[in-house]
């Protein structure tokens, strides 16, 4: 069985491949209006995971990182890009290339940071936007790297990053949120373990080749 899945997984190359490898693994004639759905449902797992009892992490690796990413500077808040995930560095783009340490909204804004003026050293995250501290006092551009959203699959946009390298995790998800559709626990139960299995794969390998031969360092919070 398991190498079946693994032939299918290695023919599915773009959108309209990967409806007809879920179709067939579902042996449903009948739900073909409601691919896309599975598909969509997926993609939401992959991008914010997913709670118990169907637990799984996000996916935040190299693939779906989007490197430094200009921001103009001009005032406290600024918009974040469009399919903004999760920062990953934050700097200045300057002659020293001063980083910005992150603060969770709480320590940001009891930093009283929010009343002095000068050269941005610290960041948080609040709704759409990034909020810097000290207020700028020219203009500046930010590099942001941060983890994007992934491009969802359509008729007009056959394939993406995911599905060019690892089209088994579309493959599984998909096929696990068929079954729950049909209300299939057993045939969900077992296609949930073979997606969290291709993800929890990628996540680890991911973080042994970024963290490979680092060393910790500390950080010293931001004083006014």
């Amino acid at each position: 069985m398991s190498l079946s899945l693994t032939r299918v997984a290695m023919a599915i190359s773009n959108y309209s491949e990967l409806k007809t490898a879920i179709a067939a693994w579902m042996a449903r004639s009948d739900l073909t209006s409601n691919l896309d759905d599975f598909i969509d449902l997926c993609e939401a797992r992959v991008s914010y995971g997913g709670q118990a009892p169907y637990e799984s992490e996000p996916i935040r690796i190299l693939g779906t990182e989007q490197a430094n990413e200009s921001l103009t500077i001009s005032s406290q808040t600024t918009a974040l890009p469009t399919g903004f995930l999760e920062a990953r560095s934050f700097y200045l783009d300057n002659s020293t290339n001063d980083p910005l340490d992150y603060f969770s909204p709480d320590r940001f804004w009891e930093a009283n940071a929010a009343n002095d003026t000068g050269t941005p050293e610290i960041y948080t995250i609040q709704g759409t936007n990034i909020v810097v501290a000290p207020s700028p006092d020219v203009t500046y551009t930010g590099k942001l790297s941060y983890f994007k959203k992934m491009d969802a699959l359509s008729d007009s946009a056959t394939t993406n990053w995911l599905i060019t390298n690892y089209p088994n995790v579309y493959l599984y998800g998909s096929l696990f949120e068929g079954a729950l559709y049909v209300k299939d626990y057993n045939e969900a139960d077992r296609w949930f373990a073979l997606y969290k299995s291709a993800i929890d794969g990628l996540v680890d390998q991911d973080k042994t080749s970024r963290h490979s031969g680092s060393t910790l360092s500390v950080k010293v919070d931001y004083v006014p």
